[in-house]
C-alpha cells in the first residue's frame, strides 16, 4: 500500500463526506465547490537508520491540501485537530501546518484552503519486507 493510500484511508473514514483524493482531483469534480475536497501527494521517501551498509527504515512524508466546501458549517480549527490527532493515532507525525488561504484564482467564491504535511518513519519489517 502507497503512503497516500493510507492517508487516504485514514481521512475518508473520518469524514466520509468529504471526497478523498490521491494524487490528483478528477477533472468532472474539480470545481465543485460545494463539497469539501482533499488531496492527497506524495512529499517524502527518503531511506534511513543505516547498520551493516544497509539502510533498516523507510521515511514517508504525505501532503494534504483541504479545499473546504462554501458552506462548510464547523470549525476548520477543529476540524483539523480532529484530523491531526488521528493521523497520529496511525504513527504519522504532523510537520508542517500551514496558516489558511483564499483560493484567489477563482473569481467569483473563494474557497478557504489548509495545508498539513504528516510523516511516518517504518521500518522494513513493518512495511512487509522481509528480505
Amino acid at each position: 500500500m502507497r503512503p497516500v493510500d493510507e492517508v487516504v484511508g485514514i481521512i475518508a473514514n473520518i469524514f466520509p463526506d468529504w471526497q478523498v483524493y490521491s494524487d490528483s482531483i478528477p477533472p468532472e469534480v474539480i470545481d465543485d465547490k460545494n463539497a469539501t475536497q482533499v488531496l492527497i501527494t506524495e512529499s517524502v521517501s527518503d531511506v534511513g537508520n543505516y547498520a551493516d551498509d544497509t539502510f533498516t527504515m523507510i521515511e514517508l512524508g504525505v501532503r494534504i491540501q483541504i479545499f473546504y466546501s462554501l458552506d462548510f458549517d464547523r470549525s476548520m480549527l477543529v476540524t483539523e485537530v480532529q484530523l491531526m490527532k488521528e493521523l497520529e493515532k496511525e504513527h504519522w507525525r504532523v510537520t508542517d501546518s500551514q496558516p489558511h488561504y483564499l483560493d484567489l484564482s477563482q473569481t467569483d467564491e473563494q474557497q478557504t484552503i489548509k495545508n498539513i504535511e504528516v510523516n511516518k518513519t517504518t521500518t522494513l519489517m513493518e512495511i512487509g519486507y522481509d528480505g
